[in-house]
C-alpha cells in the first residue's frame, strides 16, 4: 500500500485511538480504542456533488500523548512564584494573600499575584504536582525489587502524606478549594495522576480491566487516609499510619475476581465522592461565617 492508499484508509477508518504515556521514562503506553459501529455512523462515503466539505462525516481519531508526572518542570517566574508561596500557607492559606507574599520575597510586587488568575486554587494544584514527583523520586531511592507490591503502596501512599504534613492544618481548606465545580475536573485528574504513579511504581503494567479497579481502589484508600490525616492529633500522625494500614488490609482481598470488582469501584468511588463533598461543605460554611 503506497502512502496515498495508506492516507485514504485512515481518513475513511472507523475508529478512534488513543495513546496515553503513563509515568516518568516508560516504555509501555496505556492504548484504548473504542469501534464506532456502522449502524450508528453509517458507512464512510464521498461528499456529492456540490455538498461542502466540511459536511463529509470524518472519523474521531486521536493521536495525543499526554504525560503525567514525569513533565519537565518549568522554571518561569510563575512557578518560582508558587514555590515561594507555599512558605506562606501555614500563614495565609491557600490564597492570593499567599501568592502575593510569594511574589514579594522574589523581588516582585504582591499584584503579581494576577498572574494566577483561578486564585489559591493553582497554588493547591502546584504543590499537589509537585509533591507527586518529589514522592516518585523518593520512592526511586527505595529497594522497590526487594519490597512487595503492598510495602510498595503502603511506601508510596506515606511518602507523599508526609508532604501534606506540614500545610495539614490548611488542608481542609485546600480541599474545599479542589471541591469547587469548577475544580472538580482538575481534582480528578491530579487524584489520577497520582494513584496511577503510585501503581507503576509499584511495578503494575495492567492493560485490563485492573488497571481500573487497582486505581480506584488506591484512589479510596488515600483520600480517605488524608482525610483522617486532617483531623488526627497524635505524635508523628502515628494513628494515621495504623489507618493506613487497616484500608489497605481491608481492600488486600478485594477485586481478584470480575465478580468482586465492582466492589472496589463503588468503595474508590464513595470514597473520592466522601471527600468532594465534606469540601463542599467546608466551603459552603466558610462563606456563611
Amino acid at each position: 500500500m503506497n502512502a496515498s492508499k495508506y492516507a485514504a484508509a485512515v481518513r475513511s477508518s472507523s475508529f478512534s485511538l488513543t495513546v496515553r504515556r503513563v509515568g516518568a521514562a516508560r516504555h509501555s503506553a496505556v492504548i484504548c480504542s473504542r469501534l464506532y459501529s456502522t449502524a450508528t455512523y453509517g458507512s464512510p462515503k464521498l461528499p456529492d456533488a456540490g455538498e461542502p466539505a466540511s459536511r463529509t462525516q470524518k472519523p474521531d481519531i486521536d493521536f495525543e500523548v499526554r504525560y503525567l508526572a514525569k513533565d519537565p518542570v518549568e522554571d518561569s517566574p510563575a512557578t518560582r512564584i508558587l514555590d515561594a508561596a507555599l512558605s506562606q500557607v501555614p500563614t495565609h492559606g491557600w490564597t492570593t494573600a499567599a501568592l502575593g507574599e510569594g511574589a514579594v520575597s522574589l523581588g516582585y510586587p504582591s499584584i503579581t499575584h494576577g498572574l494566577f488568575p483561578r486564585g489559591g486554587v493553582e497554588l493547591v494544584e502546584h504543590f499537589i504536582k509537585k509533591s507527586t514527583r518529589a514522592m516518585r523520586t523518593e520512592m526511586e531511592g527505595l529497594d522497590l525489587a526487594s519490597m512487595k507490591v503492598t510495602a510498595k503502596i503502603r511506601a508510596a501512599c506515606v511518602a507523599r502524606l508526609r508532604m501534606t504534613a506540614p500545610y495539614i492544618s490548611r488542608w481542609p481548606d485546600a480541599v474545599a478549594l479542589m471541591a469547587q465545580p469548577q475544580n472538580v475536573p482538575n481534582s480528578l485528574q491530579n487524584l489520577g495522576e497520582l494513584v496511577d504513579e503510585m501503581w507503576y511504581i509499584a511495578g503494575d503494567r495492567s492493560v485490563d480491566m485492573n488497571w481500573y479497579s487497582k486505581r480506584a481502589m488506591l484512589a479510596g484508600v488515600y483520600t480517605s487516609t488524608e482525610m483522617f490525616m486532617a483531623q488526627d492529633k497524635s505524635p508523628g500522625f502515628e494513628e494515621t499510619w495504623k489507618f493506613l494500614d487497616r484500608r489497605l488490609m481491608d481492600v488486600g482481598t478485594v477485586g481478584r475476581t470480575v465478580s468482586e470488582m465492582s466492589n472496589v469501584v463503588d468503595f474508590g468511588i464513595k470514597s473520592v465522592s466522601g471527600l468532594l463533598s465534606s469540601g463542599r461543605k467546608a466551603f459552603d460554611l466558610s462563606h456563611r461565617a
